[in-house]
């Protein structure tokens, strides 16, 4: 399971459904509906803070729930505090039917059929919009905040990645998935024809300190990093399809290609610009997962 150190402020919120409704608070005074959960504190489980949150036992929380979305945000405009900045939301999923034990909330339950939830006001507007991305087409997602106005799209930070794969990290802990990060980030890196030495030691220090990637042996990582890259400075083209192949073996699986992508773009600005070969080569890996690029903020591919 995951804990959270990061100084990124972490949430964790729960879609409970009641075969076609879903359980949101209102909370007196607030205009906007949540859902129920809370923040998770320095060094806490993200699946422990939602058990506390709700009142309810942790093992039977855990082995009920699935993974939703994760979603970054200005928690500005639903927190309305002079402390509050960006927010990384956790949202996880089960069902909750009326036998249940009774959640515990902040506020009142209310049923809200899923069918009504366009017309609903849920607060934070960015984890609204995953949970009706997800309600329609049952799909995790993976949002970040835009960069800037001249960067569009959605680029997560190196620590909203980090608490996104720790969140799952027991779901990423496989060689397919090994190989395929290890694949995007000898594409990324070699992606403009410069081996920009910063974005090597950004996948070394990334893969020795990460909760997922150091699962594996940094040597291996290293070994397969390098024979990777070696092919695609010989022949671009010919260690691309090699590379391809690595990570076609995620294709299928939603949280871990997603991953993949996801990791693609944050080593691909780790040295201060994601230039658009890198973007291109990210994108197509995307497409080559079967996800579309625009969701992640990438050009469509060729």
């Amino acid at each position: 399971m995951a804990s959270v150190t990061d100084p990124l402020r972490v949430d964790v919120r729960l879609v409970a459904l009641r075969e076609d409704r879903m359980l949101l608070v209102s909370r007196p005074g607030h205009r906007w509906n949540v859902l129920p959960g809370g923040l998770v504190t320095s060094g806490e489980r993200v699946e422990s803070a939602l058990a506390r949150h709700v009142r309810v036992d942790y093992r039977s929380l855990v082995e009920r729930c699935h993974f939703v979305a994760a979603v970054e945000h200005d928690d500005a405009e639903a927190s309305r505090s002079p402390h509050s900045g960006n927010m990384l939301s956790l949202v996880f999923a089960t069902e909750w039917p009326a036998t249940a034990k009774p959640l515990h909330v902040e506020g009142e339950l209310v049923e809200v059929h899923t069918d009504a939830l366009l017309a609903v006001r849920l607060a934070p507007r960015p984890v609204g919009w995953a949970v009706r991305r997800w309600l329609a087409e049952s799909w995790p997602i993976w949002r970040g905040l835009r960069s800037s106005a001249s960067a569009p799209g959605l680029r997560p930070s190196v620590t909203s990645l980090r608490a996104q794969l720790a969140a799952r990290r027991e779901q990423l802990r496989s060689r397919r998935f090994r190989d395929a990060a290890v694949a995007v980030s000898a594409l990324v890196t070699a992606a403009d024809g410069y081996i920009d030495p910063a974005e090597i030691d950004g996948f070394e220090a990334f893969v020795a300190t990460d909760p997922v990637m150091s699962y594996f042996s940094t040597d291996d990582l290293r070994s397969a990093f390098q024979a990777l890259l070696e092919d695609l400075i010989r022949d671009f083209d010919t260690g691309k399809q090699s590379a391809l192949t690595e990570i076609a073996k995620v294709r299928g699986k939603s949280v871990q290609a997603a991953a993949v992508v996801r990791l693609g773009i944050v080593l691909g600005g780790i040295d201060g610009e994601f230039v658009s070969e890198e973007q291109a080569v990210v994108a197509e890996v995307a497409k080559h997962l079967g996800l579309d690029p625009a969701d992640f903020g990438l050009p469509a591919s060729p």
